[in-house]
């Protein structure tokens, strides 16, 4: 199930293939989970077929400078 998570104070948007990974980014990357909102995203059928694709986009790439 896919998660959307939102940063309560700057309003950064990350979405993520399942919880786990949301968790992990928000605690190693994000300050922490309590400043973060958790969204569950409904799955669409029209985009599963997009999702089997993967794409690694480095950290660097993720961060805002």
């Amino acid at each position: 199930m896919a998660v959307k998570i939102t940063h309560l104070t700057n309003g950064q948007q990350v979405r993520f293939a399942n919880a786990d990974g949301a968790r992990r980014y928000a605690e190693i990357m994000g300050g922490g989970v309590d400043k973060w909102r958790f969204t569950v995203v409904p799955e669409q059928p029209a985009l599963r077929k997009m999702s089997d694709s993967v794409v690694n986009v480095p950290v660097w790439r993720m961060t805002s400078r």
